[in-house]
């Protein structure tokens, strides 16, 4: 009897240990999205490919919600105004592809089709050279996006 109790007290002490880690992991990355929240409410956007790349980094797994809308439009914000600095998007994401994902990704319908607009044109009309395949698929991104927002407004 007393071999079962000691076998049943260190299960229980071994849950309670693997628990631990885990709940404090889980409550870091709250208190991150949180961190993350706030600072799209505060509307502090990146000015440039390397600034959002350190908020991808940090907060990348927050991209939902208002997070995610936020991440849309600071994507939407740099390929509309500084599409001259693609070239330093390109160096990040041939290094970090989740990070194209992630940017490709925030080419969404919750941006106005007046944005989605620019980046579609900046796509097709002002490609840097060496950045056919990253433009056709902004490109692609942007119209299917279009595609949506016209969809879902019959």
């Amino acid at each position: 009897m007393r071999i079962i109790l000691r076998v049943l007290l260190a299960a229980i002490a071994i849950n309670i240990a693997v628990g631990i880690p885990v709940a404090s992991a889980t409550a870091g990355a709250q208190q991150d999205c949180a961190k993350a929240e706030q600072q799209v409410i505060q509307g502090a956007e990146p000015k440039n490919w390397a600034s959002l790349h350190l908020l991808f980094r940090r907060f990348g797994d927050c991209d939902d919600g208002a997070i995610g809308e936020g991440f849309s439009e600071d994507v939407a914000q740099l390929l509309s105004r500084q599409w001259s600095h693609l070239d330093a998007l390109s160096r990040l994401t041939a290094s970090d592809k989740a990070f194209e994902r992630f940017g490709l990704r925030h080419i969404d319908a919750t941006l106005s089709d007046d944005g989605l607009k620019v980046i579609a044109n900046n796509s097709r009309l002002h490609c840097p050279t060496g950045e056919k395949r990253f433009c056709q698929l902004v490109q692609a991104r942007a119209q299917s996006s279009l595609d949506e927002l016209r969809t879902n407004s019959k």
